[in-house]
C-alpha cells in the first residue's frame, strides 16, 4: 500500500511498534492481511487488487468540501500526486527514448563516474552514460560515489535502512533534466527515433511523443505550441505545420529535451 499509495496504512513503515503511528483503516489493514494469507502469500495477487480498486483508481484534483473535512486526505477522499522515485525517471527516459534494455539478470554495470565525483577508493573504470541501457536495479552502487541524479531525487545513501523516502520538490532536480548527460544523450535518440520514419508529419511525430511521454494525446494548445517551437527553426515564427516539417534534427532534439521536463514526465496524478 505504501509504494502504490505513497503513504502506508500505517504511515511509519519501518516502525509498527509503540512508537510507531497507528494505522488510518484498522479494518482494512486485518482484511487485506487475511487475504494475503488466503490467497498463498501471492504478493502479485494482492498488488492486482489493489491497483484495481476504487481508491487507486481515484482522480487527485481536490474536492473543496471532502477537503474540509479531511485536509491531510488520511480517509483517502483522492489520490494523491506521487512524484516518481529517481530510478523510476532514468528507466523512463530510457523507456521513451528506445534504448532501454528489458533484459532481465545478469552482472551490475558500473557507475558513470563524472569529472566531479572524487575521493579515495575512486573506481578506475567508469560505466557508460546510459548503463549500458540496464535498468537502474542493474547499476552498481558504491556509498562514497552515488549518481547526481539518483542523489537529486532522493534515492536513500546506502548507510543505513530507509522505511520511507524523502519527497522533495528542489531547484537541483529541474538543472538535472536541463543539464544531465544521459537526459541530453537520450532526448537526441528519441529525436533520432522520431525522424527514422520520414513519412510521418510534424503533426502526427507530436501526437506521438505526447503519447509516448504522457501516455495522452496533446491539447490543441500543446500542439500550437509545439509547430510554433519548430517553425522557429525554420526561421519563421508562424503557427504553420508546412514550416514545422521543414525543422533540423536539432529542433526535435530540443523538444524531446523540453518534454523531458514538463512536469507530468515525473509526476502521476
Amino acid at each position: 500500500w505504501h509504494h502504490l499509495f505513497g503513504r502506508g496504512i500505517v504511515p511509519s513503515v519501518d516502525n509498527f511498534g509503540v512508537l510507531g503511528q497507528p494505522p488510518s483503516h484498522v479494518q482494512l489493514l486485518d482484511h487485506l492481511a487475511m487475504q494475503f494469507v488466503k490467497e498463498g502469500w501471492s504478493q502479485k495477487r494482492l498488488i492486482k487488487s489493489l491497483i484495481l480498486s476504487r481508491t487507486y483508481q481515484m482522480s487527485s484534483k481536490p474536492d473543496p468540501a471532502a477537503e474540509a473535512v479531511d485536509p491531510d486526505n488520511t480517509l483517502w477522499h483522492r489520490m494523491p500526486i506521487k512524484r516518481l522515485e529517481g530510478e523510476v525517471i532514468r528507466d523512463s527516459l530510457l523507456a521513451v527514448s528506445g534504448r532501454l534494455n528489458p533484459k532481465p539478470f545478469g552482472p551490475s554495470v558500473a557507475i558513470h563516474l563524472t569529472p566531479f565525483m572524487q575521493g579515495r577508493g575512486r573506481p578506475g573504470n567508469s560505466g557508460p552514460v546510459d548503463g549500458d541501457g540496464r535498468r537502474s536495479i542493474y547499476i552498481s552502487v558504491r556509498r562514497n560515489f552515488l549518481s547526481p541524479m539518483m542523489l537529486a531525487f532522493d534515492t536513500p545513501n546506502p548507510f543505513s535502512t530507509v522505511g520511507r523516502r524523502t519527497v522533495s520538490n528542489v531547484p537541483a532536480q529541474a538543472l538535472i533534466l536541463m543539464n544531465d548527460p544521459l537526459v541530453i544523450e537520450q532526448a537526441k535518440r528519441w529525436s533520432d527515433r522520431l525522424l527514422a520514419d520520414s513519412t510521418q508529419t510534424a503533426d502526427q511525430r507530436i501526437e506521438s511523443m505526447y503519447l509516448t511521454a504522457f501516455a495522452r494525446r496533446p491539447t490543441d494548445a500543446e500542439k500550437s505550441e509545439a509547430i510554433s517551437f519548430l517553425a522557429s527553426y525554420s526561421g519563421s515564427s508562424e503557427q504553420n505545420p508546412a514550416n514545422a516539417n521543414k525543422a533540423p534534427r536539432e529542433a526535435w532534439t530540443d523538444l524531446c529535451h523540453v518534454l523531458f521536463n514538463v512536469k507530468e514526465f515525473i509526476y502521476v496524478e
